[in-house]
């Protein structure tokens, strides 16, 4: 393995020259940016990075070297500074001091007990430029490291290689074919602590939407976020974090029906993606939170009502804006922006009735239905956004053709599982309560089997009003329904309550037991 020199030129390079010619005359291959004219490589700090990760650092320990190792604030050797946070993080990342390929190297008359923690669990040893004293112990030790860390090594290096290898298969194929899904899956099994599974968090996380895994985004994002909290990141890399925020936890969240850490984590994520000036994703996260926004409000309170309105009009103003600056006035984010406010419109009308926000509305989607590729996923959602304004203006045989087409066409299970519930409820409309039925029980067993819990039940209630001999033993009354939704505004809560009370009829076969709903959905609350 090839020996890097690592060394502030402010005050160590006369010793790490004379290190280097005499590694050099005994046979080492030493790596040090006094070849640097020689390699020109496209990037200073691409070429620290490689180094340190794939070679023995030998570090010369100097005062300003020190200073970089340990403060942030010394700022008047960046590389060095830089160049030391990478050694830091290779010494952290090692499974203890033993055989860790990091080779402190102090003047004869150091002290070692003032060096920095970091360097005072590894093995010192002393050198004097001038003479080369200690040149022979150094050569020792390093050629033991090397016999003793090669299968570590070869170990960390077929490890990185195997996760290259994998997103490149992956990155090879459709983000919603099987096999690209398996990859995914095992990608993000195998892949804690690992950086490169972080580096392409979009690719992955681009299969698991394609397949709507809402379980499989959180892993993801947690794998991710954990290592990249216990890493130094890289420059050019310090985004990634904030993609991870913005496109894996924030969207997790929001289908998971949790609202407030949805909009917390999207706007975290944003805040991240603006301090390392990744305008990109910083549009991005706006977007992601003025969706959150939006659903917000469609719950609340009137007196909130208006508060999450208002927010979300103007995140999604601010998203548009840097949009159209990054990507052009055309571009599928654009186009993608277009339908949230197209949605924003057709919320506005079901909340006051007022037609202008239906006909602003439809203009939105065409906006966006222009501007989309079609067979994308977002092309998708229009057309089953176009569906849903279709029901609002009683257009319910064109709604009907909207939605089947994409049920016939998609290849996004969520998007499927949405197209047919609000195809139910074009049925529903038109008085074909089987066909509605059927849609029903088809969307809430694959939302199920996607893990978005809050949508499934969402179906599961709608079929129990409609006939809950469906689901249970038992039908439920008018009067069982509007007291189940008065107490649990939550459909998994008045799921939960019903399967409870099934559960206790089959205990006392032969009693019809009146149920206590107030219990019941206590019981399933504080489950």
């Amino acid at each position: 393995m090839a020996i890097f020199v690592s060394y502030s030129s402010s005050d160590g390079g006369p010793a790490a020259s004379a290190v280097v010619g005499a590694l050099r005359a005994r046979g080492f291959d030493v790596v040090w940016d006094g070849d640097l004219p020689d390699v020109r490589p496209l990037s200073i700090p691409a070429w620290m990075e490689t180094s340190v990760r794939d070679c023995t650092v030998l570090v010369i320990v100097s005062d300003d070297y020190v200073k970089a190792l340990e403060s942030n604030d010394f700022m008047e050797r960046r590389g060095v500074r830089y160049e030391a946070g990478l050694v830091r993080q290779k010494i952290y990342h090692h499974r203890g001091a033993d055989g860790v390929a990091v080779v402190p190297v102090v003047p004869p008359d150091a002290d070692a007990n003032a060096l920095p923690s970091v360097l005072q669990q590894l093995v010192i040893h002393r050198f004097d430029p001038g003479t080369l004293h200690g040149v022979e112990e150094l050569v020792r030790s390093l050629g033991t490291l090397e016999e003793g860390n090669g299968g570590d090594v070869m170990v960390v290096e077929q490890g990185v290689q195997r996760s290259r290898v994998v997103l490149a298969a992956l990155e090879a194929h459709p983000p919603s074919s099987a096999l690209a899904y398996r990859l995914a899956q095992d990608l993000v099994e195998q892949g804690e602590g690992d950086l490169e599974i972080a580096r392409a968090f979009d690719s992955v996380v681009g299969v698991a939407k394609a397949h709507g895994d809402v379980g499989l985004v959180s892993r993801l994002s947690q794998v991710c976020l954990k290592t990249l909290s216990s890493t130094l990141p890289l420059k050019g890399e310090e985004s990634v974090m904030a993609k991870v925020l913005v496109s894996g936890k924030a969207w997790h969240l929001l289908r998971e029906h949790r609202f407030s850490q949805a909009a917390s984590v999207a706007e975290e994520g944003t805040q991240i993606a603006k301090k390392y000036r990744d305008l990109y994703t910083a549009a991005r996260g706006q977007r992601v939170h003025a969706r959150v926004y939006l659903h917000m409000a469609a719950e609340a309170l009137p007196y909130d009502r208006d508060f999450y309105l208002r927010r979300g009009e103007h995140l999604l103003i601010l998203a548009t804006t840097q949009f159209r600056s990054i990507c052009g006035q055309t571009s599928e984010e654009v186009g993608v922006c277009a339908s949230l406010h197209a949605e924003k419109q057709l919320l506005l009308h079901e909340m006051t009735g007022e037609r202008d926000h239906l006909t602003t509305a439809w203009e939105s989607a065409g906006v966006a239905e222009g501007l989309l590729t079609p067979g994308t996923e977002p092309y998708h959602w229009v057309s089953v956004l176009q569906a849903r304004l279709c029901l609002a203006a009683r257009k319910y045989n064109e709604g009907k053709e909207f939605v089947s087409n994409v049920i016939a066409t998609a290849e996004y299970p969520e998007v499927v599982a949405r197209s047919r519930q609000v195809r139910a409820d074009l049925l529903l409309a038109t008085r074909e309560k089987s066909e509605a039925l059927r849609d029903l029980l088809g969307a809430e067993e694959q939302f199920r089997r996607l893990g978005c819990d809050y949508a499934a039940a969402t179906c599961w209630w709608s079929i129990a009003k409609l006939d809950s001999t469906k689901l249970v033993s038992f039908r439920l009354s008018t009067s069982d329904v509007l007291r189940l939704e008065d107490l649990a505004p939550d459909p998994r809560e008045r799921r939960l309550a019903v399967l409870e009370h099934e559960l206790r009829t089959t205990r006392r076969p032969g009693r019809r037991c009146v149920p206590d709903w107030a219990c019941l959905v206590d019981r399933v609350q504080h489950a």
